[in-house]
């Protein structure tokens, strides 16, 4: 019997890997070593349904405990590794070192911190796992103002949270407008104004000074420009980088501030593998690999592993895609949006329900929906097909999207 495939990081990525390789009849040992205490659950619940308690941890558990039985996974609780020896083949974990025939790293991303004046002061959270929501729940329950530092997804969603629970909530944004680098200002600006209708503040174009406090605890948040705003706590979401402290002594080949890998999610060393955050892939809207941060691609990602693993041929490449929930918008992007697209309207903005087409010379590159979940799904196949749409008909949000395609 030859040593297992090991599994840095319980995540989504690291579970489907899991799950992919049981699927396609692996028999061999899989160990999958995870630094939390908890079961592996889905992170994108934690600043909305979770965190606002309408969802409990049972209901976001990515599988029951009977899975990892049943499948033969050896799950290893709160065993976070600690280093990686690839010349002898074996991790360190806390409770020992375990040998390995195939490696894959799961290690995910970190929140970026802002390492400004007072931010070691009580009343200062990032939001990345289980522990960081129950420390804001806590924080929260005592709070009635708080800012966001960043308007990405994570600040908006915590902060259609905070808003529904009462709370006074103030967005810091350092650029001009949300979302500029993920959406169309359409989808961007419709999201701010549909924030400030449920009475969440902004400040744009905004340089952060200092984190001001009182006897060891936050207080308020200091702009550049003076503009003083109280705070009883804070949330720090502007953005991530890849969890590197494993990989970075490996040698592994980097690109894109990740382990770049192949379409199989093959690394730079033979029987290592890496997914999801930490991984740079190749993309089938991109011309050079790039990290991108969802649970789709990770998936996909650990899907493509595990048949490597295997010999079998990877799936074929699909759309990118992700979402968000605020309040009761669904946010929905499929494909990547280009700087020389042509925009189309579908919808009305009013009525929030619309879709924002991006296209070029024709040929559809990326829709970005709200509300209009047909159009999403539709957007996704059309895109990995390489379909032309007929524009004025694409325009008629009474016309559905698959009727809209260019016949050749």
């Amino acid at each position: 019997m030859s040593a297992p495939v090991v599994i840095i990081g319980a995540s989504h990525g690291g579970v489907q890997v899991a799950a992919s390789l049981r699927q396609l009849g692996f028999e061999e040992e899989i160990i999958l070593f995870s630094a939390e205490n908890v079961l592996p659950y889905h992170r994108p619940p934690l600043s909305k349904a979770y965190l606002a308690g309408e969802k409990d941890l049972d209901q976001i558990l990515l599988k029951g405990p009977a899975f990892y039985e049943d499948h033969r996974v050896d799950l290893r609780l709160a065993d976070p590794v600690e280093a990686i020896d690839l010349a002898a083949g074996r991790v360190r974990a806390r409770s020992g070192e375990q040998a390995f025939s195939k490696l894959v790293i799961a290690t995910g991303s970190r929140p970026r911190l802002l390492k400004a004046p007072g931010h070691d002061l009580r009343g200062i959270f990032t939001l990345r796992t289980l522990s960081d929501v129950h420390a804001l729940k806590e924080a929260m329950a005592e709070a009635q103002d708080i800012v966001i530092v960043g308007g990405g997804f994570i600040g908006l969603e915590f902060a259609s949270t905070a808003a529904k629970l009462g709370k006074t909530v103030t967005v810091i944004e350092a650029r001009e407008k949300l979302l500029m680098r993920s959406l169309p200002a359409t989808v961007g600006d419709f999201i701010r104004a549909y924030h400030a209708a449920h009475n969440v503040r902004f400040h744009f174009n905004a340089h952060f000074a200092e984190f001001e406090g009182e006897s060891g605890r936050l207080r308020a948040i200091r702009l550049a420009d003076g503009t003083r705003i109280p705070a009883d706590m804070a949330l720090v979401g502007i953005g991530g980088e890849a969890e590197l402290t494993l990989a970075a002594p490996l040698g592994l080949k980097l690109a894109a501030g990740g382990i770049e890998v192949d379409e199989f999610g093959r690394t730079s060393i033979g029987n290592v593998y890496a997914l999801g955050d930490v991984a740079a892939a190749p993309n089938l809207l991109a011309s050079e690999p790039m990290r991108l941060e969802s649970v789709q691609n990770a998936v996909d990602q650990a899907k493509a592993i595990a048949a490597h693993i295997l010999g079998q041929p990877a799936p074929a490449p699909v759309t990118p895609w992700f979402w968000t929930d605020q309040y009761d918008l669904k946010v929905q992007m499929a494909g990547l949006s280009r700087p020389d697209a042509v925009q189309t309207l579908r919808g009305d903005p009013d009525a929030n329900a619309f879709s924002v087409i991006e296209t070029i010379d024709g040929k559809l590159v990326a829709v970005f929906s709200v509300n209009r979940a047909a159009d999403h799904m539709a957007a996704r196949r059309l895109i990995a097909e390489g379909a032309f749409l007929d524009l004025s008909l694409a325009a008629d949000a009474g016309v559905p999207l698959m009727k809209a395609v260019k016949s050749s």
